[in-house]
């Protein structure tokens, strides 16, 4: 049966139909998938939702998808979302974050056949798939061809005639092998049931009129939409037939889903055109009243295709306005889905041509300051701070700021306006972030850290997570001294996410509590890099002593100093870090004793690296957010073992802004924290030795080759070249790891034949 009431399909069907009915089968990217932290939200603000269609914004940024640009939009204008356009806008983000447009077909068909069972005597139910693929060239394309609410309505049909014919009646029987017949349709074919007039028996008028609304049914699902119409029209003029005050409404649907699944967007104008008419007529007749609602919303669809930049702006003129829309959810949809019409899909090919964008497109205010406020080009900077200076609203002035630079002539005068925004403002957090910004860029430090002091001290509290870990990333850069860098650069994470499919959908709290176990606070890009780039060994086993680090800090810190100061023979920093460290980690204990013992920097060497070896966990770097969840001394599966040449940060954090590769936020140079600078040339030689000594597992067997040589008699030789080799299939490689793999195999069976060590190490790996 088609749908006698298609109201709880509409929201899927307007999707389907504004983008050519086509649904691509969703997949998800291979795992395995790790929880991370995620300090700042890149693809959407920050999580629970509600805070944000409420107005707290945190810091705006361009790369959101355009309905929550909406909202931004109306509570910046000082136009708040309503209670029931929150709950409307919110139930969009769900939607589209968790895939819940997707049909739940398949409890509709369980339904329907666990209805047909009351009937006696039919065959078992076959199979039903609920999507069809269309036809070629696009066979790989597929879409919702029988909705849920066919089912429902096939269910409720089907109860009707059992209580005026019986169950058990050989008319019933006939009418659900007709209805079979139908569903077959769903997913391939051409089944059309027979004519009630080459029946067997005679049915009854009623069981003859549903033939053939059943036969107009399977037409439709048939993809045969010329037939369909034909038949809903005569079943239109047929005073008898109980399905007549649907059948004009559902000649129109079945001309649209004609003009939908067009190979091309020209083909379908004609049967669009046609259904327009038609849901017109609709609406004008009487007698189909109980098709009105249906009517009307298939109707905007076919405007949507039809006229799509005039409802474009129709819409965007409703969404502005409070209460104005009798379905906001609906049109934020259609709103955004039609931008992205307009402005073509993202693709990584290079060659694909954007569509011409309609001189009109930003004609009203919303989808001007939407298209204008994730545009970075210097047009439309310009174009943002002339709207701002001719209105001076605050949409505008968003948009200004955050494209303006330090060094730009408005600079000053967007610095003063946003000083006047209220610090209660849906505006706050981003001017507050901009200001600070533009200040640092225009060289105006002590400027920028008496702003940023005064804002995290008193707007702390009502600040997003991503939108305060912004402000602190950009205070941790105008640190003067340790304990400021320290007390900025660790944060607490805005969300957790394994990030499966790139969505950044953050777990449950009890999800994480296992794999973060008591820890709090997280070092996010930015501060790693700086202490891995720009920190000099010394400053960091000063930091482990810092107690204004969390303890699970300052046990990656120690351990990173010993790890780094061993490495370039800094002799007192690995020294203090290892005291420290046999506080922290106590099964270290043996072997950084032996550290401490050693007399020549050869002897410290090896101790220093016989204790990373047996030790997987350690490394000289600082890890960015949860790091590597393995116990210390254990060998990950998934070879977070040891340490890579470049260290395991990219090149900036948390500050940036903008969009990047794949919708990620471009990557800023590293700004060195004030506090650094006079070390900086200290710090890059230290980065260039310890890069110099090329991947750990490389570096491990040069070692334990040499000091096997040099020391045939020492008993940890054998196992230090035992566990060299082992390195070079748990830790990262390059094309010379294979060399060095083969020498340490070749020493230990040589020199160590009859040892456990050798007896233990039967391969070695390139």
């Amino acid at each position: 049966m088609i749908p006698g009431n298609p109201y709880k399909a509409i929201i899927a069907l307007a999707l389907v139909l504004s983008v050519s009915f086509i649904l691509p089968r969703r997949t998800q990217a291979c795992g395995p998938f790790f929880t991370e932290a995620i300090f700042v939200y890149s693809k959407h603000p920050d999580f629970p939702l509600e805070n944000f269609a409420a107005g707290k914004l945190g810091v705006i940024t361009p790369n959101w998808a355009r309905s929550y640009l909406v909202a931004a939009y109306r509570n910046l204008a000082g136009i708040p979302l309503s209670e029931n356009e929150a709950k409307a806008i919110k139930s969009v983000w769900d939607d589209r974050l968790h895939n819940a447009w997707e049909s739940n077909d398949e409890q509709a068909i369980k339904k329907w056949t666990e209805a047909r069972k009351q009937v006696p005597g039919l065959a078992a139910a076959t199979t039903i798939n609920a999507y069809r693929n269309r036809e070629k060239p696009h066979e790989y394309e597929s879409f919702l061809n029988c909705q849920p609410d066919a089912f429902d309505n096939a269910e409720a049909t089907l109860d009707a005639r059992i209580k005026e014919f019986g169950a058990d009646s050989q008319a019933v029987r006939s009418w659900v092998g007709a209805q079979d017949t139908v569903f077959a349709n769903c997913s391939e074919g051409q089944h059309i049931p027979v004519s009630a007039a080459s029946e067997t028996q005679d049915l009854p008028p009623l069981l003859r009129a549903d033939r053939t609304y059943q036969i107009a049914a399977a037409n439709f699902y048939a993809t045969n939409f010329d037939e369909a119409t034909k038949l809903f029209d005569s079943i239109a003029q047929d005073k008898s037939s109980p399905w007549r005050g649907k059948a004009a409404y559902l000649a129109a649907r079945a001309m649209l889903r004609k003009g939908s699944l067009a190979d091309k967007e020209d083909d379908g104008r004609p049967a669009l055109a046609d259904a327009e008419t038609r849901l017109n007529a609709v609406l004008k007749d009487k007698l189909a009243t109980a098709a009105h609602e249906a009517a009307a919303r298939l109707l905007n669809l076919a405007r949507l295709r039809l006229h799509p930049e005039e409802k474009l702006h129709e819409i965007a003129h409703l969404l502005v306005k409070k209460e104005a829309s009798p379905n906001f959810k609906q049109d934020v949809w259609d709103y955004t889905v039609l931008l992205d019409k307009f402005l073509g899909e993202d693709s990584e090919d290079e060659q694909t041509k954007k569509p011409q964008r309609p001189s009109g497109l930003t004609s009203d205010d919303l989808t001007d300051w939407v298209l204008t406020f994730e545009d970075s080009s210097t047009a439309a900077a310009a174009h943002s701070l002339d709207r701002w200076k001719k209105n001076k609203s605050l949409p505008w002035m968003v948009s200004a700021i955050s494209k303006a630079s330090g060094i730009s002539p408005e600079a000053r005068e967007l610095l003063s306006a946003a000083a006047s925004v209220d610090h209660s403002s849906p505006a706050f957090a981003s001017v507050a972030y901009h200001s600070a910004r533009l200040l640092i860029e225009g060289n105006r430090a002590r400027d920028a850290r008496t702003m940023l002091d005064k804002t995290l001290a008193v707007d702390r509290q009502n600040l997003s997570p991503s939108a305060l870990n912004l402000l602190l990333a950009q205070r941790m850069t105008l640190a003067q001294n340790l304990d400021e860098f320290l007390h900025s650069a660790q944060r607490v994470p805005a969300g957790f996410s394994d990030d499966s499919d790139g969505r950044e959908i953050p777990e449950e709290e009890t999800s994480t509590k296992e794999t973060i176990k008591d820890a709090r606070l997280f070092f996010d890009v930015d501060a790693a890099n700086a202490f891995n780039k720009s920190m000099p060994a010394s400053i960091i086993e000063e930091a482990a002593n810092s107690k204004a680090l969390a303890p699970n800090l300052r046990r990656d810190v120690a351990q990173a100093a010993f790890v780094r100061a061993t490495m370039i023979d800094d002799r007192v920093t690995a020294n203090q870090a290892a005291v420290f460290l046999q506080g922290v980690y106590p099964q270290l204990k043996e072997f950084l004793t032996a550290y401490l013992k050693a007399t020549t920097p050869e002897a410290r060497r090896f101790a220093a690296v016989f204790v990373s070896l047996k030790f997987p966990g350690l490394r000289p770097y600082v890890s960015a957010g949860i790091g590597r969840t393995t116990a210390l001394e254990e060998i990950d599966s998934y070879r977070d073992n040891y340490w890579c040449a470049e260290p395991p940060t990219p090149v900036s954090g948390s500050g940036a802004q903008g969009e990047g590769e794949e919708g990620q936020p471009k990557l800023k140079p590293l700004r060195v924290p004030e506090f650094l600078q006079p070390t900086q040339s200290l710090a890059a030689t230290q980065f260039a030795a310890l890069q110099a000594l090329g991947t750990a597992p490389n570096y491990f067997c040069r070692l334990a080759i040499a000091w096997a040589e040099k020391n045939p008699a020492d008993p940890r030789a054998p196992e230090a070249l035992h566990l060299a080799v082992r390195s070079t299939r748990y830790g990262c490689t390059d094309d010379q790891t294979g060399r060095w793999s083969k020498a340490a195999y070749d020493l230990l069976h040589k020199q160590y034949p009859n040892t456990t060590w050798a007896k233990a190490t039967k391969y070695w790996f390139k």
